[in-house]
């Protein structure tokens, strides 16, 4: 009989189970929650595996920091791919596209940045009332 031991530890995420055994057998799996502040990454599984040989599954970090949703504009609403969007890391570019009775005045979009500090940087207003 196998056993693996504690589960990994992750950056932004924690065994779901409040059970702090140290003894897992082969077979047994652990559930990793996200810790406060941090978002599960969409299509990321979040459970590792005791395998046979006492080494537990390879889980790539389930949760990260993220900006929560992009601020709204009164000139201009989010792209459509940007919309379908719920995770926003550090450093990710959002794309803005005038709403109806604005026009763009220059020849890029408006866009915005998640910051460091997890807020949005402020996009610039390239869109004007016809």
């Amino acid at each position: 009989t196998g056993d693996c031991g504690p589960p990994p530890l992750l950056t932004y995420s924690r065994p779901s189970s409040d059970e702090h055994s140290s003894s897992f057998p082969v077979g047994s799996r652990v559930t990793y929650t996200c810790m406060e502040g941090a978002f599960k990454i969409p299509g990321l599984p979040d459970t590792v595996e005791c395998l046979p040989g006492n080494r537990w599954s390879k889980l790539p970090e389930p949760c990260g920091r993220s900006c929560t949703a992009p601020t709204r504009l009164q000139f201009a609403a989010l792209s459509k791919e940007d919309e379908m969007r719920n995770f926003f890391p550090v450093g990710t570019n959002v794309t803005y596209v005038c709403r109806p009775g604005y026009e763009n005045t220059s020849a890029s979009s408006p866009t915005s940045t998640c910051l460091e500090n997890l807020t949005w940087s402020e996009a610039a207003e390239l869109c004007r009332s016809k």
